[in-house]
């Protein structure tokens, strides 16, 4: 299989992923609502230094978050992923200061939580995650299929369908209070690195899509409890999440074309 670095030099493979690792941590972030733009957030990961006008808790977003690309890395020289492993990354991308029992850092949730998702006839309907008595069931069977991160021969698409199916049982699980769309679109690119591809960075124009499709997964999918065989379900929701991320793949290997190029 040929190496997506071919005919790089070392400086140019440092150049490509220092990009990667801004693009990364900007768009993820800003999923999830930080306002920092991508010039700052390379300033503040280049500089070290803050912006003007930006709160501390969203400057602390973009370390954190790059911070947790530097654990993603360090763990291609891994074949195993552990729950501790998780909980480090959650520790990373979860910056509050002030402790709270009901929020608790590298750990596992402790009480009940959902969100709103907005509806085709402009309604609103509430959607519970998983009960947290149900996270450590529900995360064995997660891990039960993504624990194994050695390198295999495969090809991007299968790599792609392996980072969907990664992302949606995180996600559909839930078992943090907060930081989980983060985490799963960390986690997931591990299967990406791994077999040396690039990662899928999800842009900031495709945010409204990327939300909507993955509410209408959690709307068709059947809940998850205790009684779960599976935490993943192929329906047609998938595959569209799966074409998506095949879309944005495009992304990171635009970066790789105008440094060769």
């Amino acid at each position: 299989m040929a190496n997506i670095y071919d005919g790089m030099t070392k400086t140019a493979i440092k150049t490509l992923q220092d990009e990667l690792k801004i693009q990364w941590t900007f768009t993820s972030n800003a999923i999830e609502g930080n306002t920092i733009s991508l010039g700052e957030t390379a300033f503040i990961i280049e500089q070290g230094l803050t912006v003007k006008g930006k709160s501390i808790a969203e400057h602390n977003e973009v370390l954190g978050h790059s911070r947790a690309i530097d654990i993603i890395y360090k763990f291609l020289d891994k074949n195993t992923l552990i729950k501790e492993d998780i909980f480090e990354l959650h520790t990373a991308v979860q910056t509050n200061i002030v402790i709270d029992s009901e929020s608790p850092i590298g750990k596992y949730k402790v009480v009940e939580n959902g969100r709103y998702i907005l509806l085709h006839d402009n309604k609103r309907k509430y959607y519970p995650y998983p009960n947290p008595l149900y996270i450590k069931y529900l995360m064995d069977i997660w891990f039960s299929e993504f624990e194994d991160i050695s390198k295999q021969e495969i090809s991007v698409e299968e790599s792609i369908l392996r980072y969907t199916r990664c992302h949606i049982g995180f996600t559909s699980i839930h078992p943090f209070f907060d930081g989980n769309g983060r985490l799963a679109r960390l986690i997931a690119n591990i299967y990406m690195l791994k077999n040396s591809y690039l990662p899928i960075i999800i842009s900031n124009e495709s945010r409204d899509i990327y939300i909507k499709l993955l509410s209408a997964y959690n709307l068709k999918a059947s809940n998850l409890d205790n009684n779960s065989k599976e935490i993943i379900e192929t329906n047609e929701e998938f595959q569209a999440l799966y074409e998506f991320f095949k879309s944005e793949y495009k992304n990171s290997q635009t970066l790789l074309d105008e440094i060769k190029g």
